[in-house]
């Protein structure tokens, strides 16, 4: 949504905002064969690897909020996330990565980032920017509608918001919250993160689509946890951590201004 002066050079920003969105996609999406996140798949343990300047922002991010969450947000779980994929298609339990975490460790320690190119540890881990990457293309959308000249706009892309100035005469863009609550937001991210659309129930067994990193266990039931956070992307990122962790641990490991959490 975006308010502007006229139709047409609304429209052409709007065009700006996919076309970045696009860019963005080509990157970071695991789904496309083409993407520079599926190559590196590729790449040769303990030998650096070139990255574009997108995808060097977004891992150090992604590293970031590793460390922020003790490893409850794990942007390398790539091999775990596609195996999930195809248990959901076979339409089995997905398998437990316990084993394999006890060994390797969790994905992020097999990765290190040096300036514009990345290293790999053995054996090498498989990125997924699925707890991310919406939320980076919903801020570089916005992003792009602002350099256009359109400040007062809201993207949502498949629920992550990445929300500019209000609208005219408003005191901020309405959103619904956990539980129908209205929140008025301006100049932020919001994502919710949980298992009502994306879970598997084999057998009586629930199996959400989101891994505890840290053990390789695919998580039960759980409540959704909604992020309003200066960024989509980094709202996107902690809720996804927050299924993990839960609501209260999270808001003790990353207590700050401009964090809202909410379950």
């Amino acid at each position: 949504m975006v308010y502007g002066t006229t139709e047409e050079s609304a429209m052409a920003a709007c065009e700006k905002a996919f076309g970045r969105m696009e860019e963005v996609e080509g990157v970071l999406s695991d789904w496309r064969v083409d993407s520079e996140v599926v190559a590196l798949r590729e790449a040769h343990p303990h030998e650096p690897v070139d990255i574009s300047a997108d995808f060097a922002e977004v891992i150090q991010l992604s590293i970031e909020i590793n460390n922020w969450t003790g490893g409850g947000f794990d942007p390398a779980c790539g091999r775990m996330t596609q195996e999930w994929r195809a248990a959901k298609s076979r339409s089995t339990s997905p398998r437990n990565w316990s084993a394999y975490v006890a060994e390797h460790g969790p994905g992020a320690s097999r990765l290190h980032l040096k300036g514009d190119r990345i290293v790999f540890a053995e054996p090498v881990p498989w990125l997924d920017f699925g707890g991310i990457g919406k939320g980076w293309a919903a801020d570089e959308a916005l992003r792009a509608l602002e350099q256009a000249g359109f400040t007062r706009a809201l993207v949502d892309l498949g629920g992550e918001l990445a929300i500019g100035a209000p609208p005219p005469g408003a005191k901020g863009w309405a959103v619904k919250g956990p539980a129908g609550i209205e929140l008025f937001l301006h100049n932020c991210g919001v994502a919710t993160s949980g298992a009502g659309e994306q879970h598997l129930q084999v057998e009586g067994q629930f199996a959400s689509h989101v891994l505890d990193p840290r053990s390789g266990q695919w998580l039960g039931q759980h409540v959704d946890v909604t992020v309003v956070a200066p960024s989509a992307a980094v709202a996107d990122a902690l809720a996804s951590a927050g299924c993990v962790l839960g609501a209260d641990e999270l808001r003790r490991s990353v207590a700050g201004d401009g964090l809202i959490i909410l379950d």
